[in-house]
Order: structure tokens, then C-alpha cells, then sequence
């Protein structure tokens, strides 16, 4: 845990160590030089978390960050006031809305920790919920079962995920299931990218739970409604 003051604070913080990416860590932490950690940030209630290695320069560790994790941190600090994912082992929020009867969610998502908040949210919406780590996997397992949505990271191993939309989009059987990106790809081009894939929605990380819930729910109802939908 690294808890700062304010957003302010943290961005400040950030600034001061851009050149590096690195970050003093404060007191006797239990980490070797070398040794990867979960970072986990916190602003009050709001926190973030990624993946930071210690390292050593015989005044005190540090922990350095990759571009891509650096880059999600200051997204965190400059996301004020609004709340970022939850801690990977805190407790969501209860979700007032429910999915319609035996609907079924594909979740897939490298991050083991992000891919296990995204699954506890959509249970408590009142889905039927599985998870892939690539979209290798996603495929077989759209192959062999009926699915009535998927939450889809961009950045996946092998296959990206805006491949496997688009390669899904190119069946028949997959043209009206609802897709949804959860990924730190936020910018007007990757938007631009992702819809033109045949994406039907866009949350971008840290994400709120209430709002990743209300989005998939009103995805499926709406795909339901459709009179091009294969199950209804």
C-alpha cells in the first residue's frame, strides 16, 4: 500500500520523479532488489493498483514502474474526483439492477486481478460469469457455449482483443452479441478504433463498478429487445 494525501499530492509526486519512474518507498519495506511487486495507491477511498519492481541505489529502495504502468498511475492522478477500480481484494459495491434470467458474461483479461473484480461485479448483477485470459481461449469457449455478452481487454497476449471483436464480427452468429472494452485504451483514436471493430460499448480504466454494471445490463436488454436477437 502507498497512500497519498490528495490526487494533488500524488500528481505531484508523479512530476517530480517522471524522468526516472521511480518512487522512494518510505520505511523498511520487506522487498529484495530486483522483486516485483502489486502497488496498490490510495487517495481515501478511491486507489489504483500496478505492478512496480524494487530496486536498489544504495540509498533506500525505490520501486520502478514500466511505461505502461506509469502511464495508468498518472491517468489515476489526474482522474479526480472520480473513483477509480476497486483494490483487486476489497469488497465491490451491491448492485442495485439484475441481468434478466441465466444470462451469461465472458470476461477476458490477462490482469488475473482486474479479471477477478470485473467477475465479482458481474455475478452481482446477477450474471453467469466466465473468464479467459486470451482470446485464444475466449474463442473455444464461444465456440462450445452460448454467451449473451462479452467484457473484453484490449491488450491481450497473442490475439488483442480488437482482433477477436473483429474476427467475431465476421460470423454470422456472433454479429448481435454485445461487446463491451474495459481497457486503459482511452484516447479519441483507440474510441474511434474499438467502435469501428463493432464494439457496442467503451469503459475505460480505473472504472466505477455501478457504471460497469448499468452499461453490460443495459447492453444485454437492449440486445434482447432486438428482434435480430439468436436467443430471444
Amino acid at each position: 500500500m502507498y497512500p497519498c494525501e490528495s490526487y494533488e499530492a500524488l500528481t505531484h509526486l508523479l512530476e517530480d520523479s517522471a524522468e526516472e519512474r521511480e518512487i522512494s518507498l518510505h520505511g523498511t519495506p520487506s522487498m529484495r532488489d530486483g522483486e516485483w511487486v502489486l502497488v496498490t495507491f490510495s487517495i481515501g477511498e478511491d486507489s489504483i493498483a500496478v505492478a512496480g519492481c524494487a530496486v536498489e541505489h544504495g540509498e533506500g529502495l525505490s520501486l520502478s514502474f514500466q511505461d505502461r504502468d506509469w502511464s495508468v498511475l498518472n491517468d489515476f492522478a489526474q482522474s479526480a474526483p472520480v473513483p477509480s477500480c476497486p483494490v483487486p481484494c476489497s469488497e465491490p459495491p451491491q448492485i442495485a439492477m439484475t441481468a434478466p434470467a441465466d444470462c451469461r458474461a465472458l470476461v477476458v483479461d490477462d490482469d488475473l486481478d482486474v479479471q477477478k473484480v470485473v467477475c465479482t461485479i458481474l455475478r452481482r448483477a446477477g450474471f453467469l460469469v466466465h473468464a479467459t485470459a486470451s482470446a485464444e481461449e475466449a474463442l473455444d469457449h464461444l465456440r462450445e457455449s452460448e454467451v449473451d455478452l462479452v467484457v473484453l481487454d484490449w491488450t491481450l497476449p497473442g490475439m488483442s482483443g480488437l482482433e477477436l471483436c473483429q474476427r467475431l464480427r465476421r460470423h454470422a452468429r456472433f454479429q448481435q452479441l454485445p461487446i463491451l472494452f474495459l481497457t486503459a485504451h482511452a484516447s479519441s483514436c483507440d474510441l474511434v478504433n474499438a467502435f469501428e471493430a463493432g464494439a457496442d460499448d467503451f469503459v475505460s480504466k480505473p472504472f466505477r463498478a455501478p457504471e460497469l454494471a448499468a452499461r453490460v445490463l443495459g447492453l444485454v436488454r437492449r440486445a434482447q429487445l432486438s428482434p435480430l436477437s439468436s436467443r430471444r
